[in-house]
């Protein structure tokens, strides 16, 4: 009888160590700033990870307002310098109080597909 509790205490350990050794969640992939500038506003996309890691990108950002609506959209590869981010885009827009701005973007790389956006 004893020996059947004991193998019941050791199952949680070796499955706790199983557990402890996968690999930890990938964190924020992406972000998109958006930094106010005299004629409307700079949005940097950029993408974090370890230095030397490589992925790709795509991006698209839409002003819509009372003089119509732009879009610009881009996408390529990057690679994680090493400071841990890589900035892969800079786009430059002009806006009114009325125009609405959004920006999107997905990155591609060892960990999954993940998106980020305003």
């Amino acid at each position: 009888m004893r020996l059947k509790w004991t193998s019941l205490v050791l199952v949680p350990i070796v499955f706790g160590c199983a557990a402890a050794t996968a690999s930890p969640p990938a964190p924020e992939a992406c972000e998109i700033r958006a930094i106010e500038t005299p004629a409307g506003l700079r949005f940097e996309s950029v993408v974090y990870g370890a230095p030397g890691e490589t992925g790709s990108y795509r991006m698209s950002m839409e002003r819509s307002g009372s003089g119509g609506t732009s879009e610009v959209q881009q996408g390529g590869d990057f690679v994680i310098e090493e400071n841990g981010e890589a900035v892969v885009s800079v786009t430059e827009m002009n806006r009114s109080a009325r125009d609405s701005l959004h920006a999107h973007m997905t990155v591609e790389n060892g960990y999954g597909s993940y998106s980020c956006g305003l």
